[in-house]
């Protein structure tokens, strides 16, 4: 399996050193739930082959710190993991450790996000992107982030790369930078959040292929809303004097109402024609135009352009952790307005731990069901409907999985185990069918499903 690493960088202002061995007693053990976030960008590296570049934001404030005689200091421990969706083979599995160290957690520092990025060069093909983090001081603390990915060849067609959408890039001249990129400093947003309070204007940076020399193209970046409408657009001409050229932009997010948009960057010939175009999802966060009818909040910008569909859709895969009078209220909500503040306030209050989950996160959770969909599909049944795909959702990736094929007239089993639940669960499932679906007939979790002559129905 062939794989290169380029390059591990990472930013906060400066770049920090690993930390020593010697350590006080813990501070700051007590935080909000841990989150990271990750984006990814591509590049043509040959024509059959691309250049990824996978950025990571994490947060200090949500990291467990420990003081020594002058500093604060902590470790995320990171997991990436790439597998080819169509061999279901491993093609990187990848361990770092990002250190952390703050000299006054009173200070903006604190708040400022620590920005990592591993780049590798890949073959065309359908992927999937994993993402694990774990605060080291304090292991139950974790987050994970799932990504499709996929990787196209670059030929001889005119062609735009991804768009990095940036918290700055600028001309720079420092070649040994870790983030230095075609004669810019690229400094990337993995949160892709943006706002008039937080990061009013959007930097971009994107590379074009096989141009036609002095010809006229027009570059486009548009915000479209969840209705596919263009709320904001930027258009610029420009002619190319080399076949390969880099672009880098700006646009302003400070009049666009809170919510979550497309992104989109489009080549087009003079006539407007699109050539090639690259988008991504962000979301803007500026609470002096949001909507007061809905109570926006930061939290609501991730439903505000939502369909009526979408919201319902949600909810209904959010059943798992919702209670009884949840599915109550939510049933008399007739508007997409009072469903987007619904789950906006549903989804706060997991997050803060006050439905017992304070491990699980609006996207964590979700990526569960999505990973849930690919896995665990069986009988017609969407794949988080599964027994299986319940259990997924519930409780995560199981530390080990015991495969039982069907022997003799015995009925295929599998035994999922969790070391971290309750001091050790294990959930069993039976193929009564044959036909791959299984269902849950024991478990040691309290709570769940118990019977202990199941092995009974193996016969």
């Amino acid at each position: 399996m062939k794989k290169y690493l380029i390059h591990i960088a990472m930013y906060l202002g400066c770049c920090f050193s690993i930390l020593p061995g010697q350590t006080d007693a813990p501070v700051r053990s007590s935080r909000p739930v841990f989150a990271i976030n990750a984006s990814f960008s591509r590049f043509r590296y040959t024509k059959t082959e691309s250049y990824l570049e996978i950025s990571y934001a994490v947060y200090p404030s949500l990291v467990s710190l420990i003081r020594d005689s002058v500093t604060f200091r902590g470790i995320v421990d990171f997991q990436t993991i790439i597998r080819d969706t169509k061999t279901d083979s491993l093609f990187v599995n990848q361990q770092a450790s990002l250190p952390i160290a703050i000299t006054d957690t009173s200070a903006a520092s604190i708040t400022k996000p620590l920005i990592t990025k591993i780049t590798y060069t890949m073959p065309a093909g359908v992927y999937r992107l994993e993402v694990r983090a774990v605060d080291r001081l304090n292991t139950t603390r974790k987050d994970s982030i799932f990504l499709p990915l996929r990787i196209t060849n670059y030929q001889n067609e005119t062609a735009i790369s991804d768009v990095d959408l940036c918290s700055s890039v600028a001309e720079s001249h420092n070649k040994d930078g870790h983030f230095y990129k075609n004669s810019y400093e690229v400094i990337p947003n993995p949160s892709l959040f943006f706002g008039a309070s937080t990061r009013p204007v959007i930097f971009t940076y994107a590379e074009l292929y096989n141009l036609k020399l002095d010809s006229l193209y027009i570059l486009k970046a548009q915000l479209l809303d969840g209705m596919g409408r263009v709320v904001k657009e930027r258009a610029r001409p420009r002619r190319f004097k080399i076949a390969d050229a880099v672009d880098v932009s700006t646009l302003a997010t400070t009049t666009v109402a809170s919510g979550k948009y497309k992104f989109c960057l489009l080549l087009t010939d003079s006539l407007g024609k699109t050539i090639s175009s690259a988008e991504k999802n962000i979301y803007i966060y500026n609470p002096k135009i949001a909507n007061t009818a809905v109570g926006f909040s930061a939290k609501s910008a991730e439903f505000a352009n939502l369909s009526d569909d979408d919201l319902n859709d949600e909810f209904r895969k959010a059943r798992y952790i919702a209670y009884s009078e949840d599915t109550k209220l939510f049933d008399k909500l007739s508007t997409a307005p009072a469903k987007r503040e619904f789950l906006a306030k549903f989804w706060t209050s997991v997050e803060n731990g006050e439905r017992g989950r304070s491990d699980l996160t609006r996207g964590a959770y979700m990526e569960r069901i999505f990973t849930a969909l690919q896995r665990y599909r069986a009988m017609g049944r969407e794949g988080w409907k599964t027994d299986r795909g319940r259990v997924y959702v519930l409780y995560g990736e199981p530390d080990d999985i015991q495969r039982h094929p069907s022997v003799d007239n015995s009925k295929p089993y599998e035994t999922w185990k969790y070391y971290q639940i309750e001091n050790g669960v294990d959930f069993v499932f039976i193929d009564r069918s044959g036909f791959g679906d299984y269902t849950l007939v024991h478990s040691t979790k309290r709570g769940e499903i118990q019977d202990d002559a199941w092995q009974q129905q193996l016969q």
